[in-house]
């Protein structure tokens, strides 16, 4: 059995947590409906919706820095609060 690329992997996992958080924050739907509604969409849309989300992340991680360990500590607790 051969192994799946850590690329496919990857891409698999951001989808996973960029779904966790829209669905942690988009109220009336769960996690399995919206990774099904993703997963319908075009290859091409689903790059740019999960590379926004992980680009947001990101930012806001960028952002949080800037307050040190205590902002970092901050925004790593509010990321661990809404993925669940």
């Amino acid at each position: 059995m051969a192994q799946t690329p850590w690329t496919i992997r990857a891409a698999e996992t951001c989808r996973r947590v960029a779904v966790a958080l829209v669905a942690r924050v988009w109220p009336g739907e769960t996690q399995t409906s919206l990774e099904d509604r993703v997963a319908a969409l075009p290859p091409v849309t689903q790059v740019g919706l999960v590379g926004g989300i992980i680009g947001v992340l990101f930012g806001f991680a960028i952002f949080s820095a800037q307050f040190g360990w205590v902002g970092l500590l901050v925004y790593g607790l509010v990321i661990v609060v809404l993925v669940g």
